[in-house]
């Protein structure tokens, strides 16, 4: 009798989830239990009890009800991977394939594994350990790796990656009828500025080096295009090596690789990049600035390196609040109008001072008329190079530096020796100031320098202005100097957008070169503010956005070369600028000419 009430308990207390499932549902359709009653049975709440019934019954609709009742097996439902490979692993092993090698044998042979599987593997066939291999053995195994001649594998024949063609000028195929496409179409919106400015008449007379593949005019266009395009490094230049829209763009088939353009600065040994500023200058000045200049913004920036440095001077650098290893570069800017016309990268401390002067005599060269007013700060340059100036006919104004007891002399005078006046600012619009002015003795210079003492320009102390114009009024000298911050903003923008500061090289003449493309830059982009009605003062990198980075469709015919921009918000400012109605002959294109529509 106990035995049978053994036998009783395994159906009245089931243990598997299953076998609990199926007496459920018995005594809900076999005996007919009321939910409550099944669940105080079953051990189990309405709630699941509930949820069983409902799951039975839509089995049962759908013709898996047997199933329903079926145990799952637990463990992996398809062959394991060991008894596949099992073979593959100790041939290759006895081959003196390594545990990685034979993985990378496996893969190309579409049976990946895992290492740990190998290892397993050979310790279960007391192969684990691998025999010290000679050179000869290891590059046997690589290169039968390499060539899929792996002896007992099938491979598939090897995936064929398509390779960037190199750049080369007898490549460029300007006959035949095709279309490219390019994500940055736009920057071909800068093809007939260059024309008109004739880069390649700049580029032959700066005497810029070439090679047969590669001419000096691609050469400048492929670096001036990374600058264009916001790209922080030459190196960056990989990521169009496949858009043969931009390799057109340069006069090429392709963009160069990346060795072509970090190695093109050592070519210009002879200061050919020099040349190329000046002569950039020169074309590109009656353009941009109809109206002669005559006042100019000097200043400096240093270039931090990054990295181990050996040779580079320390200078300080705002951004890091230290003085640490740099380049240290002079940027020249045009007040009215604007436009950034001077730049200098080898420079060492010692011939810092000397900078204004180089300028002057830059200037003088290009155009006849030596500057007569230039703006810069107090650690541009010394007093006796203050002098000179005056001496040449230059008009200078600086912010003298603010020693403790000359602050102190400047405070103590009576307020009735101040003048009371209002300036203008860009941001403090009609801010009433205070100023000084009196003669003041400077070492090494000649006679007396004006000096201008200023309070309330939201500084605890007074600025200190020198300037050696007689005649102009205390306000107006403080006007000017105003004017240039200008060029502290142009340097804001050579930075965030040109990537000025993205330089790793200790080498001058490398830095030099950059410096020299971030101003041919910054005059291209200066040259398609003024063509788009209402982005005269937009800068660079909202220009980039808008127009420049525009996907587009560039056709090839037998006479021209048609650019087809996609549609976009900002188009109608293009079709409004008429630079659809350019029809210039491209030198670097074979004379194709250059027409531009908008969607």
């Amino acid at each position: 009798m106990d035995a049978c009430n053994g036998y009783r308990e395994f159906f009245l207390k089931p243990t598997s989830a299953r076998q609990r499932r199926y007496e459920l549902l018995r005594a809900r359709f076999v005996e007919g239990l009321a939910i409550p009653q099944i669940a105080q049975r079953s051990g189990l709440t309405p709630m699941t009890v509930q949820s069983q019934i409902r799951d039975f019954k839509k089995a049962l609709d759908q013709g898996s009800a047997p199933a329903f009742f079926v145990e799952p097996k637990p463990g992996p439902k398809a062959d394991r991977k060991k008894s596949a490979v099992r073979e593959h692993i100790l041939r290759l092993r006895i081959r003196g394939y390594a545990d990685t090698d034979i993985q990378e044998a496996l893969r190309r042979a579409q049976m990946p594994v895992s290492v740990g599987l190998i290892d397993q593997v050979l310790r279960e066939a007391g192969r684990s350990s691998l025999r010290k291999r000679s050179r000869h053995d290891r590059r046997r195994v690589r290169d039968e790796i390499r060539s899929g001649n792996i002896p007992g594998l099938t491979l598939p024949p090897p995936a064929t990656a398509r390779e960037p063609a190199v750049a080369d000028v007898k490549d460029l195929d300007l006959q035949s009828d095709r279309t490219l496409y390019s994500r940055v179409a736009g920057l071909f919106l800068f093809t007939p500025w260059l024309v008109r400015v004739g880069l390649d008449r700049i580029v032959a007379a700066a005497g810029m080096v070439g090679t047969p593949m590669i001419p000096a005019t691609s050469y400048v266009l492929s670096l001036l295009a990374l600058k264009l395009l916001d790209k922080e490094r030459k190196s960056h230049i990989t990521d169009w090596n496949f858009d043969e829209a931009l390799g057109l763009f340069a006069g090429l088939n392709v963009m160069p690789k990346t060795t072509a353009t970090t190695d093109y600065s050592y070519r210009l040994v002879e200061g050919q990049h020099n040349l190329l500023l000046a002569e950039w200058v020169r074309a590109a000045y009656p353009i941009l600035c109809p109206e002669a200049a005559h006042e100019f913004a000097l200043d400096f920036h240093a270039i931090p390196h990054r990295g181990r440095s050996t040779g580079l001077e320390n200078h300080y650098v705002p951004s890091r609040g230290q003085a640490v290893p740099s380049v240290l570069t002079c940027f020249a800017r045009s007040v009215e109008p604007p436009m950034l016309c001077y730049t200098q990268a080898d420079i060492v401390r010692s011939e810092q001072h000397a900078q204004p002067l180089k300028f002057v005599d830059y200037w003088k060269t290009l155009t006849g008329v030596a500057p007569d007013w230039l703006y810069f700060d107090s650690r541009t340059t010394t007093y006796p190079q203050l002098d000179t100036l005056r001496q040449r006919g230059v008009h200078f104004i600086t912010i003298r530096r603010r020693g403790s007891r000359a602050v102190q002399q400047i405070l103590s005078r009576p307020a009735s020796a101040w003048t009371p006046t209002v300036i203008d600012t860009p941001q403090r619009r009609h801010q009433q100031v205070r100023y000084l002015d009196e003669a003041v003795k400077l070492p090494g210079y000649g006679g007396a320098c004006r000096q201008v003492s200023v309070t309330r320009l939201g500084r605890a102390s007074p600025t200190l202005f020198l300037t050696d114009h007689p005649d102009i009024s205390g306000r107006e000298v403080i006007t000017r100097y105003i004017r240039r911050n200008t060029i502290e903003n142009d340097l804001g923008i050579n930075v965030n957008f040109f990537h000025l500061d993205c330089l790793a090289s200790e080498v001058r003449l490398n830095v030099n070169v950059d410096v020299v493309l971030t101003v041919l830059a910054n005059g291209c982009y200066r040259w398609l503010s003024r063509q788009l009605k209402g982005c005269e003062r937009m800068a660079p990198k909202g220009l980039y956005r808008k127009f420049v980075e525009t996907g587009g469709h560039v056709s090839i015919t037998p006479k021209e070369i048609v650019v087809h921009l996609d549609r976009r918000s900002h188009n109608p400012i293009l079709s409004q600028a008429r630079l659809d109605q350019t029809r210039s002959p491209i030198p670097w294109l074979g004379g194709k000419l250059l027409r531009l529509t908008f969607a």
